[in-house]
């Protein structure tokens, strides 16, 4: 995400390059540039949404009866997501509709170094957030396919473990990016270059960012990071997710006939809902794995392919990185959604932490203002016993 950061190649897309050039557009740039203009604001609104969702997921699954292996998987998710669509939204308000990219060129030295630094933070986020997904297929296919070993393998502590290891690894693995760009004053540009030197480029001002210095000295650096990209952050975590993914379903269909063969001769109901609700939640986190596979893969193989052509990635992928990084904001505000439409605990905790509290506090208001008796707190601990 943000990969295809500005360099000397997008002053041909901004518009600050020769009018011999800037005739040559391809459909993929005048799509870009259309798009462009409405991409600020599509991707400010899903931040907001996925920062705010986000929140409420970390809050409900954090309750005291929700903790579990997976849920604080799943919780780590929420706040790397929230992390990558909060600082996405900064830049998103900033280089879209504040300035406008089309339009503006004058930025300030700190408003690029902040792009850089915006940079790094989302792909490491996001880093950590697809080989948290990585993980939680990996418990819960533990969990369905090796039920007997699961609360040893699959404990509160490895799951807290997993994290950490997460973290970790992925602020070393990012490394590599952090050696890829530099801020220059735009002047540097024609300066540097006596085919420049003309009216146009002379009025050039403010500040823009380019390929650094290492980069330049040592051009197999920049493709060596792309595969690192596309491949170890990107293409493998979706081979793995998507095989997880399948050995998940292949199980929960021979388990389902299975215990249905069960069911039919013991008859308990009781069973049967157990069972459907295990279904539900694991189809879940199946519905949050394939999402992230269908949203990151695409990106994966431009990332490869960008780093074997350097055409192609200031014609193709550079040309598309708005578009890719509105699927992985959709992708880090979608889970709510999925949260609330296929898991019954969730919907029920997060109708007593805020629509019954609510209720109950308007409820208490009332009778506090008829009978001047504070009801509020023993109705908290009230429902807090009755949760757990």
């Amino acid at each position: 995400m943000l990969h295809d950061i500005m360099n000397t190649s997008d002053l041909v897309t901004l518009g600050l390059s020769t009018p011999s050039t800037t005739t040559e557009i391809t459909n993929i740039l005048q799509f870009n540039r259309n798009y462009m203009k409405y991409h600020g604001y599509i991707s400010s609104v899903i931040c907001l949404f996925g920062v705010m969702s986000n929140i409420v997921n970390i809050i409900v699954l954090t309750r005291r009866h929700m903790v579990t292996p997976t849920n604080c998987i799943l919780t780590a998710l929420a706040i790397t997501d929230m992390a990558t669509m909060s600082i996405y939204f900064v830049y998103a308000v900033y280089f879209y509709i504040i300035t406008q990219p089309l339009d503006s060129y004058e930025h300030s030295k700190g408003w690029m170094y902040f792009v850089v630094v915006n940079n790094l933070a989302v792909i490491t986020f996001h880093n950590m957030a697809m080989w948290l997904t990585v993980s939680l297929a990996v418990f819960r296919y533990i969990f369905v396919c090796h039920h007997v070993v699961a609360n040893q393998w699959c404990s509160l502590d490895r799951a807290k473990l997993t994290i950490f290891i997460i973290v970790v690894v992925s602020i070393l693995v990012c490394v590599p990016n952090y050696f890829l760009y530099q801020v220059k004053d735009l002047k540097d540009f024609y300066t540097e270059d006596s085919n420049r030197t003309n009216n146009a480029t002379a009025n050039w001002r403010g500040y823009w960012i380019e390929k650094s210095e290492f980069i330049q000295k040592n051009p197999l650096y920049q493709p060596i990071t792309f595969w690192i990209y596309g491949v170890i952050i990107k293409i493998a975590p979706c081979i793995l997710l998507t095989i997880l993914s399948t050995l998940i379903i292949m199980t929960m269909h021979q388990a389902s006939i299975r215990r249905k063969r069960l069911l039919s001769q013991s008859n308990s109901r009781h069973n049967e809902e157990m069972s459907a609700e295990h279904n539900r939640t694991t189809m879940m986190l199946v519905m949050v794995v394939l999402f992230f596979v269908v949203t990151e893969f695409p990106q994966g193989i431009l990332a490869g392919i960008s780093g074997l052509n350097d055409t192609f990635f200031n014609q193709v992928y550079s040309n598309l990185g708005d578009v890719m990084d509105l699927l992985v904001l959709i992708n880090s505000a979608i889970n709510f959604l999925l949260y609330c439409i296929m898991s019954q605990q969730f919907r029920d905790t997060f109708k007593n932490l805020f629509l019954c509290s609510f209720v109950r506090n308007f409820n208490n208001g009332n009778i506090t203002l008829k009978n001047g008796i504070h009801n509020n707190h023993y109705s908290s601990v009230k429902t807090e016993v009755t949760q757990v």
